[in-house]
Formats: C-alpha cells, structure tokens, sequence
C-alpha cells in the first residue's frame, strides 16, 4: 500500500516530464522515417537492381514498418504516463485536502495511516460532556479514516498497475517494438481483475486482497468496469462468484477472512452494476458487449451454480448470486426492468405457482459457511430498485406477462407474494424480513432518491407517477393496514415526510386557500383523501421507526412553512398569529394521530415499551439531520414566492435544523425538566412536548421574520392550534374507532 508520507511528499514533475518526452517521440521518429525514405530508399531505386537489391528493398520495407512501430509504442506509452501522472496527481491533491481538512478540525494524521483526534475541548470537562459531542468526533474521525482509506487505495492500484504496463512486452524477446502497450491504467486494471476472476481454482487470500484493491479502486468507474465485466463474462462472473464464497468443505473461515469475502461481495456488486451503466456514456449508443454480458446473466437465472456437490446436490441459482450482488451499487434501469420480469416469471412458474418461494428458493438449497448473500433473490432485487429510482418507479407502474396471465407488478409484491422470512432469506441478520426490502424500493419509487443516499437537498420534484404511487399506497394501507408489513414502515414514513405538503392539505380539506396555505410548487401532487390520511398514519404510526420518521417529516414541515409564511406575508394574506395557529393545527393533528398510534401499540402489546419509541426517535435523528428541510424540499423551497423566485430556502432549513437539533440531542424545554423533544407517550406529555418544539419553531420564525409578536403572542398561537388540532385528531379517529380498535379517549383533553 502506498503510504502517507511517500503520496504526500512524491514529486511528480520528473513523471510529467517523461510524460512530454514519450509524447514528442513519435514526431522523432516520423521524421527519421521520412530522411530514411528520401535519403537511402528513394536514393536506390532505379538505380539499383538484381536479387540483391531484391532482398535489400525487403528489408528497408521491414525498416519502414519498425519506425511506424516505434510511433505507435511512443505515442501509447505517452498517454500511460499521462494517465498514471493524472491519477497520481488526483490523488496526492485529494490526499493534501484530507490532512488540512484533519489539521483544522484537530485531528493528528501519522504517517501510518492511525488519526487521533486531538480536539482541545476533550480537556475541557464542560465542552467534553456535551451532548452528542463523542458521537459527532467519532463520526468525523470514522469518515477521515475511510476516505484516506480510499485515497491510498486508488494510488496504490494506479502504481502497481502502471508498474505492470510498463513491465510488459506484449510481442516477446526479440519481436521489436511493442504496438499494443497499454494507453490507460484502467486497461491495466481490468485485466488484473479479471485474470483473477478467470482463473482457474480457488483465489489465496493474497490474491482476494489484490482483488478487493483492484475493485474498490475502480468500482465507479465506466471503463474499469466495462472492460471488466466483458473480459470476465457473465456466467464465468457468477461462477467465480459462488466459488469465491463457498469454500470447500470443512474450511473454517477466521472474521478477517469473512470480512474480505463481505467487501468482495459489496465491491464487485458496485463494479458490475456501474458495468451495466457504462454505455450511457457512450455517443453510438447501447453497447452490444455490455448488452451481451447482461443477457448472460439472465440466461444463467435458473441455473445452479454448485461449488460443493458433496456438500448438497444443489447449489444457488443464478438468479440467487445475481441478486446478491445486486443489492450493492446502482444497475442500468432496461436491465433491471428484464431482470425483475423474468425473475417474477420464475417464481410463478415455480413452486405453488409462486405462492411459496420458501420451497422455491429455499432448502435444500443453501449458502454455506460463510452464510453471505441471500436466498430469496427478490430481496437483492428490491434494494437494486431502492438505488436507481427511475426504475423503482417504472417498475411499480408496470406489469409482466406470465403464461398469458397479467401479473401486476406492485400487487403481486405487496399484497400477492409470500416473502420468506430469515436473515438467511434477506441476507441481514437485523432485518430478516424481504419486506423491509420491499420498502427501500417503494421508498425510493415515490421520493426520486435512493433509498440509503443522503437527503438530496433540495429533494427531486415529485413527478405524476411518483405521486399517483404514493396516492395508491396511502389508499391501500388505509384500507388493509395488514398491508404495511413489519419491516417496511420506516420505509412507509419516509416516503410519507416527504409528501407532507399533500398530507396537510388532505388533512385540511375544509380550509380555504390550501394551494396558498401549504403551496405545492412546481412538484405532482399526491391525490390523498383526509380519512386515507389519517388511516394510514395512524397505521404506520404504530410502528416505531414509521412514528420516527413522521414525527421528524411533520416538524420539519412545520418549521419551514411557518419560516415562508412569515416571511413571505402576501402568500396568504391573514395576521401573523393566525398563520402561525392554522399551522399548529395541522401539526398538532398529524401529532395527535401518530401519538394516539404510538399509545395504542403499546397497549396492544404490538410494541414492548413506551422506550421503544424513544429510542426510535435518537436513532432517527441523524436521518432526520441530512434532511434539514425536508418537508419543504418538494414543496416550498420551490414555491414562486408572490414576488417571483423560489423562497425559503437557507432561513427555512436554519429554523427547522435549531429545531430537529434540539429534538435529536434531546434538549428539556418545560419548567419541569423532564419533557424530552417529541418522545412523550401519554397526551399531556405529548402536549407540553408539541408546545415545546412548535413554539420554538414559530418563535425562531417569528424573530427571523422580524414580525414583532411576543413569546406569548406566538405561544398563544401555537396553544390554540394544539386544542383545535388534537380536537380534529380525535374527531376523525372516533369516525371509524371501531374499524381501528382504537383509544382516542384522551385526546381531546
């Protein structure tokens, strides 16, 4: 590995000079070519003649063609120097902001890679004990470490692979110039990969190291990627693969080896699916080699891949490892559109006609010691379609054709489709449920972004379809709750913090002026009706990381749309106070719903403790903190403001982000000291709690707005929208109390 100092310190100049040197060489050598014609051939003929002369024209013709060669060999070896003095260049320029980014914020770099953080406020017994301030340094220090990490690893790749391109003698001893010397070390790379992934036998973990550089460092990279995945093949790669993490019988694997297999496993599902993309960047279009490799693997669905035959007559299916490395990295939007049909093909011509993939997928089938990958490919399938939005979306609007038969693509998955339950069957020993899975990809089909990505800030404008998914799973769980599985409700309230514009406004279908109230912007908008909404939030409110997630998306909401009303006062044109009550209803309505849920599933026993819920609401808070602005983000921070413009913007996410800062680290705002941020179970908790967090968003708002209402101006407000929208919670929960088994008693006090 190339280290800290010797990247930090390398002087590249003498490279770029040798670089201009090779590049000047083919001139040289065209122009020796041309005196050589003039002054010796063009001399010779017509005087010179006889066998002699014969074999003396032969071999200036041979001449002739060795100065062509040594042009070409030139010219190649320039841009390989150029290439390599590009990537090192990158890379030590990368490496140089790291250590001023360590150096200001206190941490100490040595030159064997180790950083400490040296942060004077650790000898500060104040400062060291605020909160969250272990977390933040920790997090720093993991992000710094991971990204010298990287930064060292692509230099490394870069510098033994130009090492091997200029070792090399592609035509032998003695076989004059070489013509096919390597242009790029992507070139060089790709074969490196790739003769490791064709070779024949098992790797040594030497080689699975070399591997694992090799992909790491070019995982994202188009040509990497493409030459890759064409020189490996697709049925070979899926080979390689299941021989790679099905070791021989009776091997035991330490932790370092199984870790080596898991970043196999996350750096060539990366590699290969940046493989499938690497034709956009293509000018002709579809590449047929690329297309090829593609269809290779859909050949290989059904067949088995049996590294140990003693072990089970039976090995993973194609479709199984395909899958596996799919859920990692980003694949081309056709082929996942292929893939999902004929994968849906096969399990209803499977067994039970596809009602059962537990007997399909499942025993005797099985993934070895090394327990790594899934069994149930569909689950593989859906985090794919959780990274690549465009085909989420498509996919849940579309449909296959299966022996004649229809198969609705969002029925069959959420409502027809038995998932397997195990981690053996997800692959995830944290979330042994494919339906979580199934949430990631209707996370990502309804909000525009990945599922797992930071926030995009501002989020991607809803499109028609996003919005009339989101409108049809609204509707679908309100009307069959048992359909908002175990496992994808933080999913389900995600998707839903980010339509809280159009929840609001269904909530407040009586009001007058809503499209001014709570404007839409130029984003779809989602057809919901106000019984579908407060069902469906009740429903996924039950849930702790669903209650989380709505909890953190109404706040966020509520903080920017006081910010751009109060700012913004001809946007809807009533006093201050009143802006401020009419969004304290709504908020405190969403809040009185999602609460009612929250005391219901623990009543019920569906949720241990009130803690659970808690506990929900921490972790949540580093989501909730890269989407500052997140109820905004489809809705006003593209509002036209009445002046023309967007607005919102900056002062909106500062009021929501003191706000969501103050819920995460779990700050006490009342005189009784004992009231956490949005945690409370019981109702007057949940009151003092609502009174805490809005009055501090409309009071944040109030003063950057500069619109003169006192603390008990805004908080009387803010009082007034919590009575009245605790009192509409209650009111459209009893309307079907009996359907939910529901106790709203409490709610109206």
């Amino acid at each position: 590995m190339v280290s800290i100092p010797y990247l930090d310190k390398a002087d590249l100049a003498p490279l770029a000079d040798a670089a201009a040197s090779w590049k000047a060489l083919p001139a040289k050598y065209e122009s020796l070519q041309r005196e050589f014609e003039q002054r010796v051939v063009n001399h010779l003929k017509g005087h010179w003649d006889g066998d002699a002369a014969d074999a003396a024209f032969v071999t200036m013709g041979k001449a002739r063609t060795e100065y062509e060669n040594a042009a070409t060999e030139a010219e190649r070896i320039a841009k390989l120097l150029l290439d390599a003095h590009g990537e090192f260049a990158a890379s030590q320029k990368q490496l140089h902001a790291l250590l001023d980014e360590a150096r200001s914020d206190h941490y100490k770099v040595y030159d064997d890679g180790r950083v400490e953080d040296v942060d004077p406020r650790w000898d500060s017994p104040t400062a060291s004990a605020s909160p969250g301030l272990a977390e933040e340094r920790k997090k720093k220090l993991d992000s710094l470490v991971s990204r010298l990490t990287r930064v060292l690893e692509v230099a490394t790749a870069a510098d033994e692979a130009a090492s091997a391109a200029l070792e090399r003698d592609g035509n032998g001893d003695g076989q004059g110039f070489n013509t096919s010397a390597y242009t790029t070390l992507d070139a060089v790379e790709a074969d490196q990969a790739a003769a490791l992934m064709n070779k024949k036998g098992r790797l040594s973990d030497a080689e699975i190291t070399k591997l694992n550089l090799l992909l790491s460092a070019n995982k994202n990279d188009p040509e990497f990627s493409r030459e890759f995945a064409v020189k490996t093949g697709g049925e070979n790669m899926l080979s390689k693969y299941n021989e790679l993490m099905s070791p021989p019988a009776g091997t035991t694997l330490s932790k370092a080896q199984l870790a080596q297999l898991k970043e196999l496993k996350a750096n060539l599902g990366t590699t290969i699916g940046t493989a499938t993309t690497s034709d956009d960047h293509r000018k002709g279009g579809p590449d047929p080699e690329i297309t090829k490799f593609q269809n290779d693997l859909l050949k290989a669905g059904q067949r088995d891949f049996n590294a140990n035959p003693t072990e089970s007559p039976y090995g993973l299916s194609g479709y199984q490892l395909t899958s596996s490395l799919m859920s990692e990295g980003k694949w081309d939007k056709d082929f996942l559109q292929d893939y999902g049909d004929a994968l849906i093909t096969a399990e209803k011509n499977g067994a039970n006609a596809g009602q059962n993939p537990d007997a399909y997928w499942g025993y005797p089938r099985s993934l070895g010691s090394t327990n790594i990958g899934a069994l149930d490919p569909m689950t593989g399938y859906m985090d794919a379609l959780g990274h690549n939005p465009e085909a989420s979306t498509e996919f849940f609007g579309s449909d296959t054709s299966v022996n004649g038969e229809k198969v609705d693509h969002y029925d069959y998955l959420l409502k027809d489709r038995h998932w397997p339950e195990g981690p053996g069957y997800t692959g995830d020993g944290k979330n042994p449920s494919g339906y979580n899975n199934l949430g990631h990809a209707l996370e990502s089909a309804t909000t525009g972004h990945a599922y797992d990505a930071p926030i995009p800030n501002p989020l991607p404008k809803h499109t028609t379809d996003q919005a009339e998914l989101t409108s049809k799973i609204i509707s679908d769980v309100s009307q069959h709750p048992d359909l908002a599985h175990e496992g994808m409700n933080d999913s389900l309230g995600r998707m839903s913090a980010e339509y809280m514009p159009d929840i609001n406004r269904a909530l407040a279908n009586d009001e007058k002026g809503l499209d001014k109230l709570y404007p839409e912007g130029d984003s779809a908008r989602a057809t919901i009706g106000e019984r579908d909404a407060t069902r469906f939030l009740y429903t996924v409110g039950q849930d702790p990381d669903g209650y989380a997630a709505i909890n953190y998306g109404q706040t966020q909401y509520t903080s920017s749309l006081m910010q751009y009303h109060l700012e913004h006062p001809g946007a809807y044109d009533i006093p201050a106070s009143e802006k401020i009550e009419k969004i304290s209803t709504n908020s405190a309505e969403i809040e009185g719903i999602i609460g009612t849920a929250r005391k219901d599933a623990v009543i019920h026993d569906k949720v241990a403790d009130d803690a659970v819920f808690n506990s929900r609401i921490e972790a949540a808070g580093e989501w909730a903190k890269t989407g500052v602005g997140i109820g905004i983000g489809a809705g006003t921070a593209t509002i036209a403001s009445p002046a023309g413009g967007a607005v919102a913007g900056a002062a909106a996410e500062w009021v929501s982000g003191q706000v969501i800062d103050s819920m995460v680290s779990g700050a006490s705002r009342d005189s009784l000291g004992e009231v956490v941020y949005s945690t409370g179970g019981e109702v007057e908790d949940r009151k003092r709690s609502f009174m805490a967090v809005t009055g501090d968003a409309a009071m944040l708002a109030n003063e950057r707005a500069g619109t003169g209402l006192s603390q008990e101006q805004v908080d009387t407000a803010v009082s007034k929208g919590l009575d009245s929208g605790h009192g509409n919670a209650k009111d459209n929960l009893d309307d079907f109390a009996g359907d939910l088994d529901a106790d709203t008693s409490g709610l109206g006090n």
